[in-house]
């Protein structure tokens, strides 16, 4: 009988720990999330390089386990207006991600991501370059104007 008290006494205490845990977590991530939102910009990016490491976090319990990370580093044309004046730099940054976002882009291939800091919250779209959009256009031209060529068979009427 005493054992039964003993494991329906660890089995609360397991249950209670775990609800404390995912409060906390959910809490952090509404806070997280209102945050994004409110300071999300949208910039075209070009991904240079994307890896995939284990880092420890920096505070709590993260201090002491290695968990995976997801960054990607592209560059970015960062713009600003000054008294009139059109100041534009170019600088590569390095992203953390989710697996998600991490599995749909590409090296050398340029986005349009929705970004928070140094973290992408969503990939909206590919950017194609202009020289790739001109080709795709020329092609569909040269499609349309071209007459279609029909080869005579052997032993057929001509």
């Amino acid at each position: 009988m005493w054992y039964w008290i003993i494991v329906g006494g660890i089995l609360v205490i397991v249950i209670a720990g775990y609800t404390v845990v995912f409060i906390i977590a959910r809490k952090r991530q509404k806070a997280f999330d209102a945050q994004y939102l409110a300071n999300k910009e949208r910039h075209e990016v070009f991904v240079l390089n994307k890896r995939r490491l284990r880092e420890r976090g920096q505070s709590g319990i993260t201090k002491f386990i290695p968990f995976p990370t997801y960054q990607v580093v592209g560059r970015v044309t960062v713009g600003q207006t000054m008294k009139g004046v059109q100041m534009n730099r170019v600088q590569n940054v390095t992203f953390r991600t989710t697996k998600e976002e991490y599995d749909k882009i590409q090296v050398n291939h340029k986005y349009r991501m929705d970004i928070m800091g140094n973290y992408i919250g969503s990939v909206v779209s590919e950017v194609q370059s202009k020289r790739a959009q001109r080709s795709a256009k020329m092609k569909e031209e040269t499609a349309q104007t071209k007459p279609k060529r029909r080869f005579l068979r052997r032993g057929g009427n001509s």
